[in-house]
């Protein structure tokens, strides 16, 4: 039996639903091709998210057949799942990147055991590299608009003109934030090619300095609060865990619910809207700004970091042996 690879929201791919109520012609023409596969046999391997519309236009038209899915992510609660589809979910991001990072505890000694808020001048470290996305970047316009991240250590990419059509800020303010600017996690306008991006051993080393400064990790998932898709966390998370340093998460509510069954828990809790997020953000600010109240929330965090810490060394094993 073959395999057939379809990846659904990369660029090369066609657009995806956007909540307009219906499929795209390509879209669907695309989804067409997985179920026309998927009558003759072979293994459909979805090696990205699938929305609830295109997950729905699928499952109708292969019920009451057999065969066999891969999914990057577990089939969230409510969405119709067949008998006879064999589905196994996978999360080769993490998994491979996990592995990776696991090997370096010599290199980048853990960080949660005691920390000093006095020697943490920046109140956040976010990173948001590539690829863009509208979700991502009205978070992001959000957050640089109400000056959130003033004193924070951050990255972004540009944003093109294609992706600003998407970005709709009208229901948060009256006003378009057209002056969107690069930035890297090293303090530089330089602009970092995917070799870097994706190397771990490149970019640890920028992020590992970076946490000794800060006073908590904000986690910019892909596609927060888009619960449309069978979310599922990134390897984002894995970098505050295996360091030990506090963070918030910010997703959508499957990829939560992903994260709470592999046995982690953010260090304050999840939020679920832009809104929220940002009031959560603006109020731990007050906190680190007080030298007392900073000590003390980094002291109260102790257990849960090392409890975090525990869930990464068994996650391996859990998602190998038990994916979702």
């Amino acid at each position: 039996m073959t395999k057939q690879k379809y990846t659904l929201f990369r660029p090369s791919a066609p657009e995806f639903s956007q909540g307009a109520g219906k499929m795209g012609i390509d879209e669907k023409e695309y989804m067409d091709q997985a179920i026309n596969a998927y009558k003759r046999g072979e293994t459909i391997d979805f090696s990205d998210y699938i929305h609830k519309m295109q997950w729905q236009y699928f499952y109708d038209n292969t019920k009451g057949l057999e065969g066999s899915v891969e999914l990057m992510g577990p089939i969230p609660k409510g969405w119709p799942v067949d008998d006879k589809m064999h589905i196994k979910v996978l999360n080769t991001p993490v998994y491979k990147n996990l592995i990776k990072i696991l090997t370096k505890k010599d290199q980048f000694p853990f960080l949660g055991i005691k920390r000093d808020a006095n020697s943490l001048d920046k109140h956040f470290l976010l990173t948001y590299g590539s690829p863009r996305e509208h979700e991502r970047e009205c978070i992001m316009q959000v957050l640089e608009r109400l000056k959130v991240l003033e004193q924070s250590l951050y990255s972004r990419p540009n944003v093109n003109t294609e992706l600003q059509k998407h970005v709709d800020l009208d229901y948060v303010f009256p006003i378009r934030n057209n002056d969107v600017k690069y930035r890297n996690i090293e303090g530089t306008n330089k602009v970092l090619d995917k070799k870097y991006l994706y190397n771990p051993d490149k970019t640890m080393t920028a992020l590992y300095e970076a946490a000794k400064r800060t006073h908590c990790w904000a986690v910019l998932d892909v596609f927060p609060f888009n619960d449309n898709l069978n979310g599922i966390p990134t390897e984002k998370f894995l970098w505050p865990v295996f360091l030990g340093i506090p963070f918030i998460y910010i997703g959508s509510q499957h990829q939560r619910d992903v994260l709470r069954s592999w046995g982690f828990e953010p260090n304050d809790s999840f939020r679920a809207d832009i809104r929220s997020t940002v009031e959560q953000m603006m109020w731990l600010r007050s906190i680190f700004d007080d030298k007392d109240l900073a000590q003390e929330w980094q002291d109260s965090q102790g257990l849960l970091i090392m409890k975090n810490r525990r869930a990464l060394d068994r996650l391996p094993e859990l998602i190998k042996n038990n994916p979702v």
